[in-house]
C-alpha cells in the first residue's frame, strides 16, 4: 500500500495509552501497543476527533509553517469563509486583508467569485445526473475519505467538481502570472484552513492529481499576529484592505447557512454535519434509504467548517458574527455576478481525476488468502466474549478477530484470555496514577 500523509502527529513520549482517542476513531484506524497509540495509515480519513479526546494531548495537529511558503516570489493568501467569523465585530474583512499581508502575504485572494461558480456548477451537475441518488459533496476531505473507506460502493456518488478552492488556486496562478510576468510555479496559493483535513487534501488530493494550491495554514496559526496588526490600521489602510475584495453575502452564507444557497433551492437537497450524524446518513443510504433526496452536503465536523479543529472561536459565536456580518452585507453584488458570467462558459469545474476506493489491509492478497482469513476470523470470534470493551487495544472484538486472522494481533491479548494483558494494564493505570499525584503535589 502507498505510504499516506496525514495532518496530526502521534508523540509517544506523551502518549500513555489510555485509548480515548482508539474508541473515538470512527474508522478504527487506531490501535493501543504496549502502552502507545499506534495509526493505521490506509484507515485514517483526518477527521481530527482523535485530538480533541487525547486526555494527554499526545496528538497534534501539523500544518505548514512561514518558513515554508517564503521559497515562492509572491505569495498569495486563500482565506476560507470562516475567518471572517472568528474575530471581534469591529473587525472587518478589510481588517482581516491587511493583516495577512502584514503576515507576508503579497495579495489576499477573495474567492467569492469561485463558490459562486460552484454552486451553479453543482446545480447543473445535479440536472444532468444518470446516476444513484443522492450526489455527496466533496467540499469536506474528511467526507471524501470517509467515503473511500467505509462506503467504496457510493464512490461514483461523489460529485466530480472541484472545491472554491481549488479553482481560486487555479485562477490566481493564471491572473498574477500573465498580470506580474513571473512564472506559475513561483506563485504560492496558500489556503487559510479551519482544520488539518483541507490542509492533506492540498498535500495529497484523494483524487490522486496535484492540488491547485500549495500548501495551508490554520487560523490558529495567523489569528493572534492579525488581531494585533488591526488594532492600529488607520482609515486609508483599511480601504487599501478592500481593494479587490467582494465579501458579499455569498461568502459568509457559505459558512452560515449552507441549506439556503440559491443555486439549489430547486433541488431536494440535505445539510447533514457531525461525523456520527454523516455516518447515520450513510448507512440508511446502503440500506436504499434517502433515494428521494438529491444532494448531501455533508461535514466532518460539527455546524461545518465553523467548527473545524484549527479554528479559534466557539462555533456558535462564530456563527452568531456570520450572521451580524451578513446584515451589513448587499443582497447582490452586481460587479461579481457579471464575473461569474464571464467565467462560467470556459471553466473547467471537473476534478483532475477519479476518486477510487481505498485499498486497506483486509483486502490485500489473492482470493484464497482472503477466504482463508475469514474463517480464521470467524473461528477467532467464536473465543471472544463479545463485550467490546477495547481493553485489548482495539476498538472492539471483530475488528480484534480480523487483526489476529491477519497477523497484526494474537489471540490472548484479549483480557479475559490473558492474565499477562491484565497485568500491563494495570502498570499502565498504576503509572499514570502515581504520575497524577505528583503533578497535583
Amino acid at each position: 500500500m502507498p505510504e499516506r500523509t496525514h495532518g496530526f502527529k502521534i508523540d509517544e513520549e506523551i502518549c500513555d495509552g489510555r485509548l480515548a482517542c482508539m474508541r473515538a476513531c470512527p474508522t478504527h484506524a487506531i490501535r493501543v501497543k504496549d502502552g502507545k497509540a499506534k495509526l493505521l495509515p490506509e484507515l485514517c480519513i483526518d477527521c481530527g476527533l482523535c485530538l480533541s479526546v487525547c486526555p494527554s494531548s499526545a496528538i497534534k495537529a501539523t500544518t505548514q509553517s512561514f518558513a515554508e511558503i517564503d521559497k515562492f516570489k509572491y505569495k498569495v493568501a486563500v482565506p476560507c469563509p470562516t475567518l471572517l467569523g472568528q474575530f471581534p465585530p469591529e473587525i472587518s474583512p478589510a481588517h482581516i486583508a491587511v493583516g495577512l499581508r502584514s503576515l507576508g502575504f503579497d495579495a489576499v485572494w477573495d474567492f467569492a467569485v469561485e463558490l459562486a461558480l460552484v454552486e451553479r456548477a453543482i446545480a447543473d451537475y445535479i440536472e444532468k445526473w444518470q446516476g444513484p441518488f443522492p450526489l455527496i459533496s466533496v467540499y469536506c476531505p474528511v467526507i471524501v475519505r470517509l467515503v473511500q473507506v467505509l462506503y467504496p460502493s457510493m464512490v461514483d456518488q461523489l460529485i466530480h467538481i472541484q472545491t472554491p478552492r481549488e479553482l481560486a488556486g487555479r485562477e490566481l496562478k493564471q491572473r498574477y502570472s500573465q498580470e506580474l510576468g513571473i512564472e506559475q510555479g513561483d506563485i504560492a496559493a496558500i489556503y487559510i484552513t479551519p482544520c488539518q483535513a483541507k490542509t492533506i487534501s492540498i498535500l495529497e488530493p484523494a483524487e490522486g492529481a496535484r492540488s491547485n494550491l500549495d500548501g495551508a495554514l490554520g487560523i490558529s496559526d495567523v489569528y493572534n499576529e492579525i488581531l494585533a496588526v488591526t488594532s492600529t490600521l488607520g482609515e486609508e489602510e483599511l480601504q487599501a484592505g478592500l481593494m479587490g475584495l467582494f465579501y458579499s453575502t455569498d461568502v459568509a452564507r457559505w459558512s452560515a447557512s449552507r441549506a439556503e444557497r440559491r443555486d439549489r433551492r430547486q433541488h431536494r437537497c440535505m445539510s447533514v454535519t457531525g461525523l456520527p450524524n454523516v455516518i447515520q446518513v450513510f448507512d440508511d443510504i446502503e440500506k436504499g434509504k434517502l433515494r428521494n433526496i438529491e444532494y448531501l452536503d455533508c461535514y466532518g465536523c460539527w455546524g461545518g467548517c465553523i467548527g473545524g479543529n484549527l479554528a479559534v472561536d466557539n462555533l456558535y459565536v462564530t456563527l452568531s458574527k456570520l450572521h451580524r456580518l451578513l446584515s451589513g452585507l448587499p443582497q447582490s453584488n452586481p460587479q461579481l455576478e457579471a464575473e461569474v458570467e464571464r467565467r462560467y462558459a470556459t471553466e473547467d469545474f471537473s476534478l483532475k481525476g477519479r476518486v477510487r476506493p481505498r485499498t486497506t489491509a483486509n483486502y490485500i492478497g489473492d482470493l484464497k488468502e482472503r477466504v482463508k482469513r475469514v474463517k480464521t476470523e470467524e473461528a477467532v470470534m467464536k473465543t471472544l466474549p463479545g463485550l467490546n470493551c477495547g481493553l485489548c487495544g482495539t476498538p472492539d472484538c471483530k475488528t480484534f478477530a480480523k487483526d489476529v486472522a491477519r497477523g497484526a494481533a494474537r489471540q490472548e491479548e484479549c483480557v479475559l484470555l490473558s492474565d499477562e494483558r491484565m497485568r500491563q494494564l494495570r502498570e499502565i493505570y498504576f503509572r499514570h496514577m502515581h504520575a497524577s499525584r505528583e503533578e497535583e503535589s
